[in-house]
């Protein structure tokens, strides 16, 4: 019988399902990018994405604090409605400021332009999918009800790609609509998943459940959190500034442009997703219980075999960037190649940034999360400016658009997360190694060029726009990639934080499952 709250079990889960609802999510963009345009498309984007950072200014830490807390040890039902009640107050405060105490002349300054209707429906859309619902995923992860989670989040993914395509076959597709669908099918969505909190306290296989003190329970939130402000503040100017200076700057054309990139480039993303909240809690735990061996052996095992498994996904979809854009997005989206070219290699370092993020978190390290991360918040803002900004300025920039914030983010990206890996190796007496990094993309991305190139010796795939002319051609260079990957592991596993013997294993295990 299957043991459904394993680590291995739950990862296994998770991944299944995050491929599955990545993909629908994926096949969902594409949809409402086509619809709306690259103009649109920025728009939808940009209000949403607006408040996504505005989260993280409201939130200052204390999401994270409440899984990091939830997954050490069982909590009584005070403990959550406490942080129900945060949440809405949260909600009360932002609808407030939009509606009563910021002057609408600010609010129009702010979101460029667009109504307050609209504004406040991606602000309902933003709450509803990135806080409600993220905490009833935290608190069902912490409960290692994964396969309950999961299943849900695959439904609402099924049925969000339904509604979209109702709405671009009838022509009802908007900015506004979308954002409708999005807090209708959140509302749904937790009201069905709302179980798992009541199921989650009191429960007979949580054992003793410590008794509620608002008091004490404060104090710990404000431990946890008081590092966490200022990157919260740092963190709701990095991300606001960033969208709304290309907004500004580019135009929605060309943040539609980017965010379509970002979307792409996020399919490396998947096995990261999949596995963060898993790994928080084993990393909690492992802490908890100040068992250094265990959470050397996850951190090293997870972060390396994510950052091979991005790089290996970009390496592959890399040299085929103008082929995917041509027959996914249409000509209106050309200009986004190679936009979308440097941001395939932005989920690689990102995944091992995701890691460490969560390792410092995790481990109740809040002050060098803190300060890691305002370092390069701060650096961050005067090259998004420096790379936006149109050269007629008084203070001149580049101009690049959605190019310039490609390159920023990947090049800062890979800065930032070597020194968040260098200060997690340094906190652990462990030696920190970063060739791992340089001779697996290097060799993924060789690999894949060299494929296509095999493959373009018998057909000319340049020429090629229809999705079924290509798929011959890719298949075969991706049998090709396979092929060359498998030999780079084989013969170097410690890419991919493994041995042979362990390698060995993983096929036995595989042709015993066949059988």
């Amino acid at each position: 019988m299957i043991n459904s709250t394993s680590a291995k079990t739950r990862f296994i889960v998770s991944v299944a399902a995050n491929f599955g609802r990545s993909g629908i999510s994926f096949f969902t963009g594409l949809l409402v990018a086509r619809g709306l345009t690259p103009s649109g498309y920025g728009d939808y984007s940009f209000l949403l994405g607006s408040f996504t950072a505005i989260r993280s200014l409201l939130d200052m830490g204390s999401s994270t604090a409440f899984y990091t807390f939830i997954a050490q040890k069982p909590r009584c039902r005070r403990f959550y409605l406490m942080y129900f009640a945060w949440l809405a107050l949260q909600f009360a405060i932002t609808v407030l400021l939009l509606t009563v105490l910021m002057p609408q002349a600010i609010v129009h300054k702010v979101w460029l332009g667009h109504s307050l209707d609209v504004i406040l429906l991606a602000f309902v859309a933003s709450f509803m999918q990135q806080q409600v619902w993220q905490t009833l995923n935290q608190i069902g992860e912490a409960a290692r009800k994964t396969v309950r989670v999961q299943t849900i989040s695959m439904a609402v993914g099924i049925t969000h790609l339904a509604l979209v395509s109702i709405l671009l076959i009838n022509g009802w597709l908007s900015v506004s609509m979308l954002f409708w669908l999005i807090i209708g099918e959140y509302i749904l969505a937790t009201i069905w998943s709302f179980r798992l909190l009541r199921q989650r306290a009191d429960e007979p296989g949580n054992g003793n459940v410590e008794p509620f003190f608002f008091r004490a329970t404060l104090e710990e939130y404000k431990k946890y959190c008081k590092p966490l402000v200022l990157v919260a503040w740092a963190g709701f100017i990095y991300e606001f500034a960033d969208r709304w200076m290309l907004q500004r700057f580019g135009g929605s054309g060309q943040q539609g442009f980017y965010q379509i990139a970002f979307q792409f480039s996020a399919v490396s993303l998947l096995a990261t997703s999949s596995i963060l909240n898993v790994f928080w809690k084993e990393i909690a735990e492992a802490h908890g219980r100040e068992d250094e061996a265990r959470v050397a052996l996850v951190y090293h095992k997870v972060n390396r075999g994510l950052v091979m498994f991005g790089a290996i996904l970009s390496g592959l979809l890399i040299p085929w960037t103008e082929q995917i854009v041509t027959v996914f997005l249409g000509q209106a989206y050309l200009m986004a190649v190679p936009v979308l070219m440097i941001m395939f290699l932005y989920p690689i370092h990102q995944s091992m940034g995701q890691i460490g993020g969560t390792m410092l978190l995790a481990s109740g390290n809040t002050h060098s999360y803190m300060v890691i991360s305002l370092v390069m918040l701060l650096v961050s803002l005067p090259l998004s400016y420096l790379a936006q900004a149109p050269s007629s300025n008084l203070l001149p920039g580049l101009g690049l658009g959605a190019m310039g914030m490609a390159l920023k983010m990947v090049l800062l990206g890979i800065v930032s997360v070597n020194v968040q890996a260098w200060v997690i190796a340094r906190q652990h007496k462990w030696k920190y190694n970063w060739s791992y990094q340089v001779i697996g993309i290097s060799a993924a991305v060789g690999a894949g060029f060299l494929s296509k190139w095999v493959v373009g010796i018998f057909s000319d795939v340049s020429t090629m726009t229809n999705k079924f002319t290509l798929i011959i051609p890719f298949l075969a260079a991706t049998a090709i990639y396979t092929v060359l990957i498998a030999g780079l592991i084989w013969m170097v596993p410690w890419l991919v934080g493994m041995d042979r013997e362990e390698i060995r294993d993983a096929l036995r295990k595989l042709r015993v499952l066949q059988n």
